[in-house]
């Protein structure tokens, strides 16, 4: 079956930020967990070997139990950097939990006149699901935490998104076929789903639905899906793209359960049943999530999907 959106471009309201030169200072920020200067070490190599000056938040390795530092301290960094004229973009030390505790006190007022690129993923779609829905891009990427074990082309994609050299993605997981224009926009289901209701719930109406997630059962992720159909999140999407569903878990012996109770259906069975009616374009295995090959892509920026049977493009218009 193959589904089909109208290819037609609308009038582009993204606001995209300067793409990166060499010399050019990147921030790093823990908006969430804390992270030590070890662990640092190899991000800021690799950036320093990409021509680019690194800033190093303060408090990126104060302790405050798994946290970077009480909530003030951690907005304060964040809140330094997006002011911060040198700063052209900001990439997060890693996720966890945290920064929803923070995105109600952020004062986006020199963002919004200065747009920078804010990167990362996981608990950051927090920070990502804001930015969409206020017409800005962001890179969803890995973070400086996964960089020792984050594969060469999900450090090489993460490059080029900065440096605006990311133009194709192409992989295999096709669901159902058809093809699709608009921006990208989502990120981790749970935190998006943990939104719902609130100043930042994701706008999805007319943009290409990314969802990713790690660590769940597979009948929370249904009642995640159901929330987000109830609550209007997935209404006129014009198209799904699915990255990695790992370590998910399910109501079996194998799991530590003392009865075999499975849910009875797959994550790729429940993108059939849930989008599959919509007549959209769906794609799963993308490359991108809680894996190693987490590849960065752009969100909040125009994009083409094509799916073809079990082959997958993803290309952003110059």
């Amino acid at each position: 079956m193959k589904h089909y959106i109208p290819l037609l471009w609308v009038k582009d309201s993204c606001m995209q930020p300067p793409f990166l030169q060499s010399g050019d200072t990147i921030g790093i920020v823990s908006t969430a967990r804390w992270v030590s200067p070890e662990q640092l070490a190899p991000a800021i190599a690799l950036f320093e070997s990409w021509g680019l000056r690194v800033k190093v938040a303060p408090n990126v390795g104060t302790k405050t139990f798994q946290l970077a530092g009480n909530d003030a301290s951690r907005l304060a960094d964040l809140q330094a950097m997006l002011d911060d004229k040198e700063v052209k973009a900001i990439i997060i030390s890693r996720g966890g939990y945290g920064t929803v505790r923070l995105i109600d006190q952020i004062d986006w007022t020199f963002f919004d006149q200065n747009p920078k690129w804010i990167a990362g993923y996981s608990d950051i779609t927090v920070l990502l699901n804001r930015l969409s829905n206020q017409g800005f891009s962001a890179i969803h990427s890995t973070m400086p935490i996964s960089f020792p074990d984050a594969t060469k082309e999900a450090l090489d994609n993460l490059k080029a998104a900065l440096f605006g050299e990311l133009n194709e993605m192409t992989w295999e997981g096709g669901l159902f076929a058809g093809q699709a224009e608009g921006e990208i926009v989502g990120g981790n289901l749970s935190v998006i789903y943990s939104q719902l209701g609130s100043a930042t719930q994701l706008k999805a109406k007319g943009k290409i639905l990314f969802l990713e997630d790690v660590d769940e059962m597979l009948y929370h992720t249904d009642r995640m899906l159901m929330g987000l159909k109830r609550a209007g999140v997935l209404d006129g999407i014009v198209g799904l793209i699915a990255g990695g569903f790992t370590q998910m878990k399910d109501n079996t012996l194998a799991f530590g359960f003392s009865l075999e109770n499975p849910w009875g259906a797959d994550v790729e069975d429940m993108f059939r049943e849930f989008f599959g009616p919509m007549g959209v374009p769906v794609a799963s295995q993308f490359p991108a999530g809680h894996l190693a090959d987490n590849r960065a892509f752009y969100m909040g920026k125009k994009a083409s999907l094509k799916v073809d049977n079990k082959n997958c493009r993803l290309v952003f218009p110059v």
